[in-house]
C-alpha cells in the first residue's frame, strides 16, 4: 500500500526578541517642546490664582476657581496640541489634527461650551485670543467666568513646528499584560502542537480536541488587536496564526485516522526580511 505523506512547516517568529526589541529613540524634541508648556501653564495658573479678584461676583469667582482647577489637572496631565503644518513657527492651535485641544479650548469645553469650541476650530483654529476679541460668544464666557481677555491670551500656548515627526503618535506597543497573555497562548498551542504531532502516551481524540481549544483561545486573544498598530498588531497575527494552525490540526486529528506514524523536528527559521524565528516540521 502506499503511504500517503503529508508535510507541514509552521514558522514561529523569536517571542523573546519581539518582547524586549527596542522601541524608537526617544524624541527630545517633543519632550522638551511638552515641558516648555507645562511650565508656561503652571506660571499662568499661578498668576491668575495670585491675582486680587474681590471686584467680581460671587458666582464669577466660583466659575474663575473652578476653571483654573481644570486648567490645574490640564497640564499636569500633559497632552497639548501638536504643530504639524507650520515648520520653524510657533502657532497657537484650538484643536490639533489628533483632536488634542490647547488649554482655552478644553476650558470652553469643560464649561459646557463645546459647540463654541468647534465653530472657532472649524473657522480660526490658528488664530490668537486677541484675533478673537469681538467674538460674542468668547466675550460672553470670559465674563461669565471672571477672566480677562488679557488672562485667555495668556493661558492660550503657541505650539513650536521645529520637528513634524514630533507631530506623529508612537505606535502603541503591546502591555506586559498583552504579552504574557500571548506567551500564555502561544506555550498552549505549542504543547498541543507537540501533542498531535508526536505519539507520547495521548489519544489522537484528546489531543485533537486540546489542539481545537487552544488554537480558539490564540485566534480570540489575536483577532481583536488587528486594527491596533506596533507591538499589538504583531502579537495579534502571531496568537491567530499558531492558534489557527493548532486549531487545524486539532481538527484534522479528530476526523482522520493517520495512516502513518507521524514525526516532528524543530529548525531556525528566516524569513524573507530577515527575521529569525523557529520552524515546526512535522509529517503524518
Amino acid at each position: 500500500m502506499t503511504r500517503l505523506r503529508y508535510a507541514v512547516v509552521l514558522a514561529i517568529p523569536v517571542l523573546v526578541g519581539a518582547a524586549v526589541a527596542p522601541s524608537s529613540p526617544t524624541d527630545l524634541p517633543a519632550i522638551g517642546e511638552t515641558a516648555r508648556i507645562r511650565t508656561h501653564l503652571a506660571v499662568v495658573e499661578r498668576e491668575l490664582r495670585a491675582k486680587d479678584v474681590s471686584s467680581l461676583t460671587v458666582a464669577q469667582r466660583a466659575a474663575r476657581a473652578r476653571n483654573l482647577d481644570v486648567l490645574h489637572e490640564y497640564w499636569m496631565r500633559g497632552i497639548f496640541p501638536r504643530n504639524t503644518d507650520f515648520p520653524g513657527e510657533r502657532v497657537p492651535y484650538f484643536i490639533d489634527r489628533y483632536g488634542t485641544r490647547c488649554a482655552m479650548a478644553y476650558l470652553i469645553e469643560q464649561s459646557g461650551h463645546g459647540d463654541f469650541v468647534a465653530r472657532v476650530a472649524a473657522t480660526h483654529n490658528n488664530a490668537r485670543i486677541w484675533e478673537l476679541q469681538d467674538n460674542p460668544a468668547l466675550v460672553a464666557w470670559l465674563d461669565q467666568n471672571g477672566m480677562t481677555l488679557a488672562e485667555a491670551a495668556r493661558v492660550q500656548p503657541s505650539y513650536d513646528g521645529h520637528c513634524v515627526a514630533c507631530a506623529i503618535p508612537s505606535r502603541p506597543s503591546a502591555s506586559t499584560g498583552y504579552k504574557t497573555t500571548t506567551a500564555f497562548s502561544i506555550g498552549l498551542n505549542a504543547t498541543t502542537l507537540a501533542l498531535n504531532t508526536a505519539s507520547i502516551g495521548v489519544s489522537r481524540q484528546l489531543a485533537g480536541l486540546l489542539g481545537i481549544l487552544t488554537g480558539a483561545v490564540g485566534v480570540a486573544v489575536g483577532v481583536p488587536n488587528f486594527d491596533e498598530g506596533g507591538q499589538r498588531h504583531t502579537f495579534g497575527l502571531l496568537n491567530s496564526g499558531v492558534g489557527t494552525a493548532s486549531g487545524l490540526l486539532g481538527i484534522y486529528r479528530l476526523v482522520k485516522v493517520p495512516r502513518a506514524q507521524s514525526n516532528a523536528y524543530v529548525a531556525p527559521w528566516v524569513d524573507p526580511r530577515g527575521t529569525p524565528g523557529l520552524s515546526v516540521h512535522f509529517s503524518f
